[in-house]
């Protein structure tokens, strides 16, 4: 088969994933309507047509064999299901709320259809289509049209795209500017090509994560301590095919903690203290004590160089930072007791259980239900989001549009979790090479790249609790495809 149509698909997933994290995180609407629709078209079309074959295999026959799966997989059902959820609104619309000075109260109006999902205005609701529909089809494609092989690609291509946009980053403290890209002007504080830095340290912190488990995965590799391994076993490696994940690691790592987001910072920190833990543990028993001191000495060392460089450097802005996080503002910000969003988008989704208020129509309603002091100091800048994605979407999608997106997103989770615990209850063999056998604990039998996604995810579902990390089409769909992905790392097991 010609080398290009195998591998089509993949490219195009990989460039519409690098294109969501350069158009400003996937945050621009009127920059991603020209682009975004024709690229889900083009990985749709390719998906169909020139899913990766396996080996000896034809490509008719693999097209046939991923019509027949994709026709019984329930993610298919879940996203047509919530595909037509969303475009329901486009013929149901209702009038925005009005102020009625004679009353001094809002009044709400009911939509034409009342018992169908509504919208206020089908431009702010199709920006979610956006969203939602690109990444359940990139989702469905690389599950099903790319080969083990390619799906530990794309992950590696995500993860140097996160480096070069936390480069950028950096270049563009350096440089001093205050646009984006050097195009788009900003008022406010913003890093790399994230307009809200909040939506950079997720972003960052996530890839990071990912980051330092393909390393850690390739470093055990190398000398034959990975449980699971995809080389050969006489294949070798040069010190830059080992290690050129660190580079990825470091940089966005760092990138998460330069946007000066404090939920960065936090999460930054906590995962460094787990991979530490956990890094340490995965090769504990499988090295000699001379090895084990060594490792002990470089990981000292690095926390040593760090605090050096952190009072060395001035870091005034990261101080400044970190003097203000204290457990009552963490608790505050998760909660949302701080500001009145969260105890509207609750009311919101309370007086619209079913379908919500249509997509982005929590700051459209929000005004019927803010107290007078609270109407006074109305939040403007970031004032449209509830700074909780569970509560805003439950307002704007209600509990059937909210159930279908945790629907979606479960079953992309549990399937990784199900094949992760299938190999962990696999029994030793003698055939196995030395430093694949299944003797360690369950926990370290893993490929660490699977740890590390189940890591990066839940530290982005943490930061979703006080913040809008999947408001952002970059984020989501980096989310949703680190599971997908991380399969390439697991062998085949029957069930």
């Amino acid at each position: 088969m010609n080398w290009l149509a195998k591998h089509i698909l993949l490219f195009h997933v990989a460039a519409f994933v690098i294109a969501l994290g350069w158009i400003h995180g996937g945050t621009r609407p009127e920059w991603l309507l020209p682009v975004i629709p024709w690229m889900s078209l083009a990985i749709l079309e390719w998906f169909l047509l020139c899913a990766q074959p396996k080996k000896d295999e034809l490509l008719l026959d693999s097209r046939e064999r991923v019509w027949s799966v994709l026709k019984k997989d329930y993610l298919l059902h879940i996203a047509l299901a919530f595909t037509v959820l969303l475009v329901i609104p486009f013929f149901n619309i209702a009038q925005e709320p009005i102020f009625v000075e004679a009353t001094q109260k809002w009044q709400a109006f009911a939509p034409p259809i009342n018992w169908l999902p509504f919208t206020t205005d089908i431009h702010r609701h199709g920006v979610v289509l956006l969203w939602f529909i690109p990444a359940m089809i990139a989702v469905l494609a690389v599950k099903h049209g790319l080969l083990k092989r390619s799906k530990r690609i794309l992950l590696e291509t995500i993860c140097w795209n996160g480096a070069a946009l936390a480069l950028l980053g950096f270049v563009q403290l350096s440089w001093q500017t205050d646009s984006i890209l050097w195009l788009t002007k900003m008022e406010g504080e913003f890093f790399s090509v994230f307009g809200y830095v909040n939506l950079g340290a997720a972003y960052f912190t996530l890839i990071g994560a990912i980051s330092f488990g393909l390393w850690l995965q390739q470093a055990a590799e190398d000398v034959n301590l990975a449980a699971v391994s995809t080389l050969h076993p006489d294949e070798l490696q040069s010190a830059w095919r080992v290690h050129r994940m660190v580079f990825p690691t470091l940089l966005c790592f760092a990138g998460a903690i330069a946007t000066l987001s404090r939920a960065g910072i936090i999460l930054c920190f906590l995962l460094f203290v787990f991979f530490v833990i956990y890094g340490l543990g995965y090769i504990w028993k499988r090295i000699d004590l001379g090895v084990r001191i060594s490792i002990l000495s470089g990981v000292s060392a690095f926390i040593f160089i760090l605090v050096v460089l952190f009072f060395a450097l001035r870091l005034e802005g990261l101080k400044r930072e970190l003097a203000t996080i204290t457990w009552s503002a963490v608790i505050e910000r998760v909660t949302g007791s701080g500001q009145y969003h969260v105890r509207v988008a609750k009311k919101i989704a309370s007086d619209y259980p079913i379908f919500g208020v249509g997509g982005w129509g929590y700051p459209v309603y929000q005004g019927v239900y803010l107290t007078p002091e609270e109407a006074k100091g109305k939040q403007i800048v970031g004032g449209s989001n509830v700074h909780n994605d569970m509560f805003q979407f439950l307002a704007e999608h209600g509990v059937i549009g909210f159930g279908l997106m945790m629907a979606f997103a479960l079953g992309v989770v549990i399937p990784l979790l199900l094949e992760a615990i299938r190999f962990c209850r696999l029994k030793p063999t003698g055939g196995q090479r030395p430093g694949s056998v299944l003797k360690t604990h369950w926990f370290y039998r893993l490929p660490p790249v699977i740890v590390a996604v189940f890591a990066g995810t839940t530290a982005t579902v943490a930061h979703s609790f006080g913040d809008l990390p999947f408001r952002s089409p970059a984020i989501l769909v980096i989310w949703l495809l680190a599971f997908v992905c991380a399969s390439g790392w697991l062998p085949a097991i029957k069930k």
